[in-house]
């Protein structure tokens, strides 16, 4: 069983997701081997020649079909990189076809179906990870400073992630769509919603730390980018999570423009205790660089393709030190698949953590704290 190479059916490069980043940690990693990709037919345009490009690119056949496709006796592990809308579906077909899940993120759109996608998995009896949020050395340094005992008893954290992408410009009330759009909508042709896109991350941090999450308090509906105000949705928002404990965190997340920070936008936890506290920078070292020459003469020149710069990721003037997140994530995969061991981050993981992000956007829209667990309308 150690030397088994698992076969990894990738399905769909959707630009919500990270599927092509995924690509060159399972393209180099010795038991994995990419064996095909996949989609249905009923996707949006621009999707299919995508899809076909990346077969091509990587020698395998693409197959028109996800539910014949993830039956195949080659695929073990199916990557889903789809829509958010879309997500639910395919991993509880491939939950009941016995195939392992790598799933890009969130694992559905509401709390009712990421409460199937568990169902599913855990009666399937099959692995799962989310790979985007716990691998990385933000978490794991931030993890170690707790772990060593040097703080005392954690009492209370704010967390920043911000990423420097996107030109800031002044916003007419033409431009302005009125009120807060509400959670459910995730999918736009131009823009990402940042405190689900951005906040995910410092969410996932939060609950790596503290007891399960029961109040969320959220903010949000300052727009920085006329394409996110057009449509009512975020580009900025800050949350205030309480904990079983009563311990608070509080974090901001969004995009501030490119240029705006050395190393790409600034990714910070202060953690407070009983008898410190510790600042972690996620962008080690921890160095601000403001070059003139670099900002002023810099190419802000924006791929079509990409308007707002999902993919081209922001300009860095410092490279990270820490380890590549993928493939840490992917030997935890390997090392489950192998014993029976459970990933760091699983869809049980995935759904509480779904359900804190959702509860921000109630509390946004409604103006007031939102308990968890969600129930009845709420985030349904």
């Amino acid at each position: 069983m150690a030397d088994r190479v698992y076969g990894v059916l990738l399905v769909s490069f959707s630009k919500h997701s990270h599927q092509k980043s995924f690509v060159p940690a399972f393209v180099d990693h010795p038991r994995i081997r990419i064996v095909g990709v996949a989609d249905d037919a009923d996707i949006d345009p621009y999707l299919k020649p995508l899809n076909r490009t990346w077969a091509e690119q990587l020698g395998v056949p693409y197959l028109e079909g996800i539910e014949a496709a993830v039956r195949r006796d080659e695929v073990d592990v199916v990557s889903i990189g789809h829509e958010i809308e879309r997500r639910a579906e395919i991993a509880r077909l491939a939950a009941r076809a016995g195939k392992h899940l790598w799933i890009d993120k969130y694992i559905g759109g509401n709390m009712r179906e990421c409460r199937d996608v568990v169902d599913a998995v855990e009666g399937s009896s099959v692995t799962s990870i989310l790979p985007s949020y716990v691998y990385n050395d933000f978490v794991n340094q931030s993890k170690r400073m707790i772990d060593a005992g040097i703080l005392g008893d954690l009492t209370a954290m704010h967390v920043d992630i911000l990423f420097g992408k996107g030109i800031p410009r002044p916003i007419t009330s033409a431009q302005r769509k009125p009120g807060f759009l509400p959670p459910g909508r995730w999918k736009f042709p131009d823009i990402k919603r940042e405190l689900l896109t951005v906040g995910a991350y410092a969410v996932a941090l939060v609950q790596q730390c503290f007891d399960p999450i029961v109040e969320v308090y959220g903010q949000g509906g300052a727009h920085f980018f006329p394409e996110h105000a057009a449509h009512g949705a975020d580009d900025f928002g800050t949350l205030t999570l309480v904990d079983r404990s009563g311990r608070v965190a509080t974090m901001s997340a969004g995009r501030n423009g490119i240029a705006s920070h050395g190393a790409g936008g600034p990714n910070l936890a202060y953690l407070f205790g009983s008898k410190g506290t510790g600042r972690i920078d996620g962008k080690r070292p921890g160095i601000d660089t403001h070059l003139r020459n670099r900002i002023v003469d810099g190419d802000y020149s924006v791929d079509e393709d990409d308007p707002m710069q999902w993919h081209s990721g922001p300009p860095t003037l410092l490279t990270s030190t820490g380890t590549e997140f993928t493939r840490a994530a992917l030997d935890d995969l390997v090392h489950a698949l192998d014993t029976g061991a459970t990933p760091r981050f699983t869809v049980r993981d995935a759904r509480d953590h779904m359900e804190v992000l959702l509860a921000g956007y109630e509390s946004i829209v409604r103006n007031r704290p939102v308990r968890l667990p969600l129930c009845g309308g709420e985030a349904a």
